[in-house]
């Protein structure tokens, strides 16, 4: 009796310390939100000071459309009364104005393409630079701007965005309802970007390759139709197969792939499979170190050269599945620009 009556007195004492925190915590919000402005409305017409050299107006949600965005949570209303203001009062930028004025031209354009049901085209988007993407990344705004360019055969795949920089990629059927075994690279022709890095989750039963591949560079983005991975793995690549639960790297002297793993911890019939592929080392034109890492943390890499020199030859990211992947986490390679 003693012990029951004990613990209900505490009981009483930790419900009474949680309701007097809940208390404390209301009265934070409430403060908090009596100090600082509550969020605008997307109508309200916002004067920009951009670099000190370019006025500019411009409604609140042209600049919010990228919800998980630096500039949108910046531009969101809670903040105009602690931003940087200049004498009249405008919203200081601190950034070239060019380069916020293409930003701004292409926000504009994609809340216009929306409203109308469509997107911005990936030849009306801003070209990429140094300085431009710099400022992208700043703002986490480049795959807002760039996003997910996966290419593969026409009517093969879906590509839908389920989250901010996140798609999910989904191959067709074929005449007897199985998933098609379908390729896609990320291409850098049209843009000049390249990846560093993506993350990669094949659903429970989706199976597959994923890695980097070297392609010829025939000046389109065809380079999915010169590989079948269910004929025979490239020559020059580092890539995973799901279902073996194998990596491979590049032909050895004897003209087949090196293994680099084999009996990898994943089982595709039974769980997901989450694998993080980077490219890092060097500057242009040279040797950089290509990986692959599970999420337990078993990792294969090699090296290779991209470009060749002498040779029309390119390093992608290359995606090969059946069923359903998801593509997370792009880190692009401004530094190459």
């Amino acid at each position: 009796t003693d012990v029951v009556s004990h613990l209900h007195n505490l009981l009483q004492t930790k419900e009474k310390e949680l309701k007097e925190r809940e208390a404390d915590f209301d009265r934070r919000v409430k403060s908090f939100e009596s100090t600082h402005p509550s969020i605008g409305s997307d109508n309200d017409v916002i004067q920009l000071n951009v670099g000190g050299q370019t006025n500019i107006a411009v409604l609140r949600n042209t600049l919010t459309q990228f919800e998980d965005s630096m500039l949108a949570a910046k531009f969101s209303g809670r903040w105009d009364d602690s931003i940087e203001k200049d004498r009249d009062g405008n919203i200081f930028v601190d950034e070239d104005p060019d380069n916020f004025s293409l930003l701004l031209k292409f926000l504009r354009m994609r809340m216009k393409n929306n409203n109308q049901g469509g997107s911005v085209p990936e030849r009306h988007r801003p070209k990429a630079t140094y300085e431009f993407c710099s400022m992208l990344e700043y703002y986490n705004l480049m795959q807002g701007v760039y996003g997910h360019t996966w290419v593969g055969e026409k009517d093969a795949f879906t590509c839908e965005e389920i989250a901010y920089g996140t798609v999910s990629l989904c191959s067709k059927t074929s005449d007897d309802s199985t998933p098609k075994l379908t390729t896609v690279v990320f291409p850098h022709r049209s843009t000049g970007l390249k990846l560093n890095e993506f993350t990669v989750e094949f659903e429970k039963g989706a199976t597959g390759v994923v890695g980097w591949v070297e392609f010829v560079d025939n000046g389109a983005d065809t380079a999915t139709t010169h590989i079948n991975f269910a004929k025979s793995y490239p020559q020059n690549g580092l890539f995973l197969n799901i279902a073996e639960r194998k990596a491979y790297g590049p032909y050895n002297n004897n003209d087949v792939n090196t293994i680099l793993g084999e009996n990898l911890r994943m089982n595709h019939t039974e769980a997901a499979t989450k694998l993080v592929c980077r490219r890092v080392g060097g500057t242009h034109k040279t040797q950089r170190k290509y990986s692959i890492e599970l999420t337990d943390g078993t990792k294969v890499d090699t090296n290779m050269i991209d470009p060749q020199p002498n040779r029309d030859t390119r390093v992608l990211p290359i995606i090969a599945f059946s069923g359903k992947v998801t593509v997370s986490d792009l880190s692009y390679a401004i530094d190459e620009l």
